[in-house]
């Protein structure tokens, strides 16, 4: 297959961190999915700027149904990869956990456009939780249907520090071949690709984002942009920060986006700034510092965050004791692996009862799969064509 153009159909297919994986190994995606129009429009933005139309936005059953397969005039067997992570919403520990949210019937759609498409190679994934909450057997009842369909099957649980992904996410991978293609070979989930002694030295938190810590160079709290472009006050230092900065510049001439941190109450920056000197929720009970929020971490400068990007601004604390303070936008993405010139359009964030229908720039990073294990994943399927 050298020389062939792989493709992609990637369903449920957010802002595009999968996407992303998949094109940095050499796909291209021919048709996408996406239920909201704000993600969508990044993914458009960033990986289709040339072809807005393979997007299909709204319900999967509606926009992709096998009728709308049929008008895209794409044959079955021809496409590469099919690709999908149905909202994990229902099956996350962080959750509500309901066994009945309608949401846990998206898998169903992802194996109908399998079986409409018949691709080489398919890739599931989701939260840890889709393999072992409420005893409903999904992903017997996933591994079963797509083996039906002949596909050899790998699955299980991946971390994605153990692919460069500077946080400790977890996933639930299943990936699949054609058994036709094999030819008798059997699978295996994408091997690790960096060791623990490089995930030590090489993606601290510092290593990753310290060159995006100009706030007080800026001129402190609410300073940055909700879009961009704004140029770099600093040059890339470590390896990681080159990497995501190849496109955008390595010096102080280079300019990125989505930077804006928020103006912080005088009580949220106390708080803040006593979680670095080691305090927590518990022992600020009772005094004018107490809050009703669980779960607040402080990343580390000189260690690997031990945190897992999530879509709420607020739940992690930079290192930096001068100016106490949430993350970026950007500073989120590069944690997910998104290098800097990967643009994230909608509103920056949103609450209360909005959260229930906007997808804004913060729940599209903490939603997305980072795109070096996306890329780890392609790779991986590639090795069997």
């Amino acid at each position: 297959m050298a020389g062939e153009q792989h493709t992609l159909v990637d369903l449920f297919a957010g802002c595009g961190g999968l996407g992303l994986g998949f094109h940095n190994a050499g796909f291209e995606t021919i048709l996408a999915n996406e239920l909201h129009p704000d993600p969508a429009e990044t993914y458009v933005k960033n990986l289709l700027q040339d072809h807005p139309e393979r997007m299909f936005v709204g319900s999967i059953s509606t926009v992709f149904s096998d009728k709308s397969l049929i008008e895209t005039g794409i044959k079955k067997r021809e496409v590469t990869c099919v690709a999908g992570g149905p909202p994990c919403q229902g099956f996350s520990m962080a959750g509500t956990g309901l066994a009945n949210d309608p949401r846990n019937k998206l898998y169903k759609e992802y194996l109908r456009v399998v079986r409409y498409l018949e691709p080489k190679t398919v890739v599931f994934e989701n939260v840890p939780g889709f393999a072992t909450r409420y005893g409903l057997g999904l992903r017997g009842h996933l591994e079963n249907s797509l083996r039906k369909m002949g596909y050899e099957i790998a699955s299980g649980v991946v971390r994605a520090m153990d692919y460069g992904v500077p946080q400790l996410r977890k996933r639930f991978i299943c990936i699949g071949v054609k058994k036709a293609v094999l030819n008798g070979r059997k699978i295996t989930l994408p091997p690790r690709t960096w060791t623990e002694k490089e995930i030590r030295s090489k993606l601290t938190a510092k290593q990753v984002i310290g060159d995006l810590d100009v706030y007080v160079e800026r001129g402190g709290y609410g300073t940055g942009t909700i879009f961009g472009p704004e140029l770099y006050l600093k040059p890339a230092r470590t390896e990681f920060q080159k990497e995501m900065r190849a496109v955008t510049g390595t010096t102080k001439n280079g300019q990125t986006w989505n930077t804006l941190i928020p103006r912080h109450t005088k009580q949220v920056r106390a708080r803040m700034r006593k979680y670095q000197q080691g305090a927590t929720r518990e022992s600020l009970l009772n005094t004018k510092l107490a809050t009703k929020k669980h779960s607040q971490r402080v990343l580390v400068a000189d260690k690997p965050p031990q945190i897992t990007v999530v879509s709420l601004p607020d739940d992690y604390i930079h290192y930096n004791t001068e100016l106490p303070r949430t993350l970026s936008v950007r500073e989120c993405a590069r944690l997910q692996t998104f290098p800097d010139d990967f643009v994230f359009y909608g509103k920056r964030t949103t609450g209360g009862l909005r959260r229930r229908v906007d997808v804004p720039q913060y729940t599209q990073v903490g939603n997305a799969i980072p795109p070096r294990l996306g890329k780890a994943i392609a790779q991986h399927l590639l090795s069997y064509l």
